[in-house]
């Protein structure tokens, strides 16, 4: 088991945390930092007693003094429930019924997000001491099975499901930032300076911040995301770890010309979604190095990474160490240590996707003869019409992406016919139209997109950036 505390506490004076807030920003070195972490569990077990196996949520902004809270729960023994920000009340009513959380830690703003009598205390009077100091201890491997915490996935289609993660999942082996062979690897990762925009109730943030901490990164943080386009204008990063809509974002502010706002940082890395090859280009172009990693919650985090962009672009990468990748059936599948212990309360699904040690990503892909793991599709967006004929809908969206007057789009079926939804400019409407014209004379017969739904605004998202379905 990897020694978290122990690890942050040998760092001793070394920057942790810079939380980035305009005049009020703070830096605090790692022994601050574990300090504050210390006195925040010191007034969690004041407030609720002994937390040991007890379900809180967390219902919060991710900055570092959710990083603060979540650590001091965790290392309380509680089963932590991350609540995403976004959610509609119906959906955060699902995942605090179904996880049977007994408490949540919020900001005053998300409270009326929370209906009926549960309790729910603000996370202010959590942090507003730090004269208290409860011990701390890291986990034994005797604890490595043990859960620890329940992400609900941002599922595109249904209800999400609560991924429960273990003691392994999340503290079993040291995690990456960068891979091993990546101008000059773990060496020269002490003092990396990380920009980390990952939301926290999304297993990348928690995997990416764990990784910074483990590494002697120092981890930089907006405390308002809003401001991502200002703080790190007066700032210098090495390198950030953000969703692909902030590489959208990012990308569109190099555009014009405002390098300057980026903080100088010479590599970025994303995951949570599929991104664009012509962003990726663009930071290409500036010099700007790029990675990609694979994961799921329900792996416990990173499955596969590429940072050989150049001969790889489409691919999602290598495994990482302690991972395997095989292909059952044209369907991705993983194994090795830290994958999930199972959906909480809910054996079926559990069963289907968790079987014999073998998780079944529900990704469609394949591994080339370097061993890079592409993916095609989901096995469950397969649209399957009453001829019989099988049609991926990555595959003609793809197809569609290939016009640039495309913004986004999602391909599906209605009334056994092929449906594409559409976000343009207005003014692009009509070339669309003909373009579409044009590719279904290239297309068979079934796979042709029989009408195009044109539609206004930015199709609907998950919390990390997947298009619902």
């Amino acid at each position: 088991m990897f020694n978290f505390l122990e690890t942050m506490e040998s760092f001793g004076s070394r920057p942790a945390i810079k939380n980035l807030n305009g005049d009020d920003s703070l830096e605090l070195s790692y022994a601050t930092y574990l300090n504050q972490i210390k006195a925040a569990a010191y007034n969690l077990n004041e407030t609720f007693g002994d937390l040991k196996g007890r379900h809180i949520g967390l219902l919060c902004d991710s900055n570092y003094e959710y990083t603060v809270l979540l650590a001091a729960l965790l290392f309380s023994r509680a089963v932590v429930v991350p609540l995403n920000i976004l959610e509609t009340v119906d959906n955060l009513d699902f995942a605090i019924s179904n996880s049977e959380i007994e408490a949540i830690i919020l900001e005053d703003k998300y409270s009326a997000k929370v209906e009926g009598d549960i309790l729910k205390i603000n996370k202010e009077a959590l942090l507003s001491s730090f004269d208290g100091q409860m011990q701390l201890v890291d986990f034994s491997d005797e604890e490595a099975e043990n859960p620890l915490m329940i992400i609900y996935t941002s599922g595109t289609t249904s209800l999400s499901k609560g991924v429960v993660l273990s003691v392994d999942s999340l503290f079993g082996t040291m995690k990456s930032v960068i891979n091993s062979d990546f101008e000059g690897g773990a060496d020269r990762l002490l003092g990396l300076r990380v920009y980390l925009n990952f939301p926290l109730y999304h297993v990348a943030g928690v995997v990416a911040w764990l990784a910074t901490c483990e590494n002697g990164c120092e981890t930089y943080m907006s405390h308002d995301s809003k401001n991502i386009l200002f703080d790190l204008e007066n700032e210098h990063i090495d390198a950030a770890a953000v969703t692909p809509a902030v590489l959208n974002l990012w990308s569109k502010t190099l555009k014009r010309g405002k390098i300057d706002r980026l903080g100088g940082l010479g590599l970025i890395v994303s995951a949570g979604a599929k991104v664009n090859p012509d962003t990726v280009q663009i930071f290409l172009d500036k010099g700007i190095k790029f990675g990609q990693f694979y994961g799921m919650t329900e792996t416990g985090g990173n499955v596969t990474c590429n940072f050989d962009i150049k001969d790889h672009l489409h691919s999602v990468g290598i495994p990482v160490g302690g991972v395997e990748v095989s292909i059952v059936d044209g369907e991705l599948c993983i194994s090795g240590r830290g994958l999930m212990l199972g959906y909480y309360n809910n054996p079926l699904d559990t069963a289907a996707c968790l079987e014999n040690g073998l998780l079944h990503t529900g990704d469609l892909g394949y591994i080339d003869e370097d061993g890079y793991v592409y993916i095609t599709g989901r096995k469950k967006n397969l649209i399957i019409l009453s001829s019989g004929e099988n049609v991926s809908p990555e595959e003609l969206e793809k197809l569609l992406y290939e016009s640039k007057k495309v913004i986004e789009c999602k391909v599906f079926e209605a009334e056994d016919r092929i449906i594409a939804s559409v976000y343009c400019l207005m003014e692009d409407m009509t070339f669309v139209k003909e373009y579409v014209d044009q590719l279904n004379k290239t297309l068979p017969i079934y796979k042709r997109i029989y009408k195009v739904d044109f539609k206004s605004q930015e199709l609907e998202k998950t919390s990390s950036g997947k298009i619902k379905r």
